[in-house]
């Protein structure tokens, strides 16, 4: 496992719900809590935070089962790697850095812990970027013939009984080549130390098995958490920003976080679904701004 390290942050073990969270913290001023995708790890932020580091505490962690941060085995209801627990990791892991209240920056499955975050805990998040992401029941609601192809992994890595661990652990570094290859923009080549560490941990078997029960939990308890959801909006300003070769796949970004959201943003970028890598000096602009706009 490589050290997954970023220019001017330090290393943390800092407390999350009943395990041990590593992040990198840096920077002054307001905290800004920054949250990572799958197939990735905290590395994703490595072209964005020391820019952002200027204007905001930066905290990056590594979510449960991703990276340096606890793995603990998945539970028979997929709790244990449900977007409600790993925000429950975020509330401890700032509350140990002193911060009650704090903004959320989150790309991908990251992404769907921030707003998890946000609908449970509404009085920590102040302001919330997503990044490529509409709501996981908004996702699944929308599974047609079309999205079952592109978004094949959903399905693959949701499937019970240890398939996806079976499958993905054949070849995990080929696996998370192709992933990467395949949503980021045509001939996109991403930074070397990031690479490196997504593929370090790609081999740790406990790894797989955290990206197969994170998208189990996306299935069941996420979704499901999600639909008691649907009809309430969250009160706090929300970005987002979506790639013209993301998730979406040209379509509209704000569309669905108008129903979910009561003050919602943002714009397509000319990038595919990795933002913080293929976009870095947009999601600074944005990110600075957004964030910087109440203070």
């Amino acid at each position: 496992m490589s050290a997954g390290l970023i220019e001017g942050f330090q290393q943390r073990r800092l407390p999350g719900d009943g395990l041990e969270i590593d992040a990198l913290v840096g920077g002054n001023g307001p905290p800004l809590l920054l949250l990572h995708g799958w197939p990735q790890t905290r590395m994703c932020w490595s072209r964005v935070a020391p820019a952002l580091a200027a204007h905001f505490t930066v905290v990056i962690p590594d979510l449960r089962g991703y990276g340096r941060s606890d793995k603990p085995e998945g539970s028979a209801d997929h709790e244990t790697y449900s977007k409600r627990a790993m925000a429950r990791d975020q509330i401890a892991t700032m509350r140990a850095l002193g911060f009650e209240r704090f903004d959320v920056g989150a790309h991908d499955r990251g992404a769907r812990v921030a707003y998890r975050l946000a609908f449970d805990h509404p009085e920590t998040v102040t302001r919330l970027a997503s990044l490529d992401v509409i709501p996981t029941a908004d996702m699944w609601a929308r599974m047609g013939a079309k999205e079952a192809v592109s978004a094949w992994h959903w399905s693959m890595l949701a499937q019970p009984d240890g398939l996806a661990e079976k499958l993905v652990g054949g070849d995990p570094e080929w696996f998370v080549r192709y992933i990467l290859a395949h949503q980021s923009a045509p001939g996109f080549i991403f930074p070397q130390d990031n690479l490196a560490d997504y593929l370090a941990c790609a081999r740790d078997p406990r790894s797989i098995h955290t990206w197969a029960e994170d998208y189990r939990a996306g299935w069941t308890i996420d979704r499901e958490l999600d639909e008691k959801n649907r009809g309430w909006k969250l009160d706090m300003p929300l970005l987002m920003l979506w790639g013209e070769r993301g998730t979406l796949k040209g379509r509209d970004g704000l569309e669905p976080w108008r129903a979910w959201a009561e003050q919602v943003e943002g714009e397509a970028l000319p990038c595919g679904h990795f933002i913080p890598e293929e976009a870095p000096d947009a999601v600074i602009a944005h990110f600075t701004r957004f964030f910087g706009a109440a203070r």
